[in-house]
């Protein structure tokens, strides 16, 4: 069990900003796969990681949709926080990101369901190659 089950919304946060600061070596291309959205007039703090096998949805600190996350951090409670959220972290501190301003609440819902239903999302991977 992840540290006497210290797995709370502060916890966690902690964690994985003490994980980033610590991660001397990490893999920059990976680290620019992460991907801000912003929707004009809505206060969100939600992130996409566009991976080559597959994309995630996450809330820095706090989720992530991967399976890794699901398993080892949600059902097992092995850990507080997956690989994603930690680079998530190194990514933004770094600024390595991209910003991606959504047109409208229902693009980023829509957004969001591609991601948790299908695994990818073909809006925001055409919106970012578009361009």
């Amino acid at each position: 069990m992840a540290e006497d089950n210290k797995c709370t919304v502060q916890g966690s946060l902690k964690s994985v900003i003490e994980e980033a600061e610590k991660l001397e070596q990490y893999d920059e291309q990976a680290l620019r796969r992460f991907i801000r959205l912003q929707v004009q007039n809505v206060d969100l703090d939600t992130w996409v990681y566009l991976g080559p096998s597959g994309d995630y949805v996450l809330v820095p600190g706090l989720f992530c949709s991967c399976n890794d996350f699901t398993i080892r951090v949600v059902g097992k409670r092995e850990k507080c926080y997956c690989k994603h959220l930690v680079e998530q972290a190194v990514s933004e501190r770094k600024k390595l990101y991209k910003t991606v301003n959504l047109e409208s609440f229902e693009e980023y819902v829509k957004i969001l369901n591609e991601i948790l239903t299908q695994n990818l999302t073909s809006t925001l991977r055409r919106k970012l190659y578009s361009r």
